[in-house]
């Protein structure tokens, strides 16, 4: 039994003439009564009979029928799920995100996703960028984004950077070094510090103090969370390194200062992780074009 005979089936019924039901679903006269005729010897029963008002089912026909209905709507259903899907209006897609993006960007990327994409189900991972590559590795997440640390070319993943910080050493408006205007490398190595636990970041930041003869500051806290970092430099005394961008709406609210330094760490990457040669699905693909164009409003947000 094939789906193009059910078709066939209820046009006959439905306009009651073999003619207009060839017209409607666009076959020969005789292509359609071969068709409703292979059907029935495949059951081994009539399933249309001639009466004075035309066309009608048989007993037998009209139980095909009742099925047949049931039948192409459940295919129509389908034809209409698997076009969604395809252009990633349902699905689900599952990503993982290193913790400091857990409230910057991401929550609103993706409030504005389900504004556009009621149906696509999300699942977001937060973990760090060694144990991301893993995940992305062993295929339980599609793809990642968030700062990137350093990995190996024989680890079989691509790294594509959409957009790289520019970092600054940042200060609460009330600390001395924010009163005192310039400072030097020295005043940063007496400093004690809070900063992102990332590991690029950290190396970095050793090196920095490290080439200038200078002791590498306390870190009174290390932290994978922006925000965290970002409040402990403005309810204490320490110095942090922060990309400007994360703490402009802070500038301009006069609660954090951009020292006029050196920085030790200029720039932290940012970007999605994938397996190399992996097939990534329409649902994962739409949210990473969602995260490409993410990078360009904000740039031009903090520029402006």
């Amino acid at each position: 039994m094939e789906i193009q005979q059910l078709r066939h089936l209820m046009a006959a019924v439905e306009h009651r003439n073999l003619l207009k039901a060839a017209d409607k679903t666009f076959i020969s006269q005789s292509g359609l009564s071969r068709s409703i005729k292979s059907l029935e010897h495949r059951l081994g029963v009539p399933l249309l009979i001639r009466g004075p008002k035309g066309v009608e089912p048989t007993v037998y026909g009209q139980s095909v029928l009742r099925r047949a209905k049931v039948i192409l709507n459940e295919v129509a259903k389908s034809i209409q799920e698997v076009r969604a899907i395809e252009q990633a209006r349902v699905g689900e897609v599952t990503f993982g995100i290193t913790p400091n993006y857990a409230t910057y960007l991401v929550p609103q990327l993706l409030a504005a996703l389900h504004r556009d994409r009621p149906g696509l189900r999300v699942t977001v991972i937060t973990d760090g960028f060694v144990e991301l590559i893993e995940r992305v590795k062993s295929e339980s997440i599609d793809f990642a984004f968030g700062l990137i640390g350093q990995v190996r070319r024989s680890d079989g993943i691509v790294i594509e950077t959409i957009r790289a910080h520019r970092a600054r050493v940042m200060a609460a408006a009330d600390h001395p070094l924010a009163r005192a205007g310039v400072c030097t490398s020295e005043d940063l190595a007496r400093a004690e510090w809070a900063m992102l636990n990332g590991e690029g970041v950290q190396r970095s930041f050793g090196l920095f103090f490290e080439n200038r003869g200078l002791p590498v500051p306390a870190q009174v806290m290390r932290s994978n969370s922006i925000s965290l970092v970002r409040q402990m430099v403005k309810d204490s005394n320490v110095l942090s390194i922060l990309p400007e961008e994360v703490v402009h709406a802070d500038i301009e609210a006069g609660e954090i200062v951009a020292l006029e330094c050196e920085t030790p760490v200029e720039q932290t990457r940012v970007g999605l992780f994938f397996r190399e040669g992996g097939l990534l699905t329409p649902q994962a693909e739409l949210v990473i074009d969602r995260f490409r164009r993410a990078a360009s409003p904000i740039e031009e947000a903090v520029a402006a």
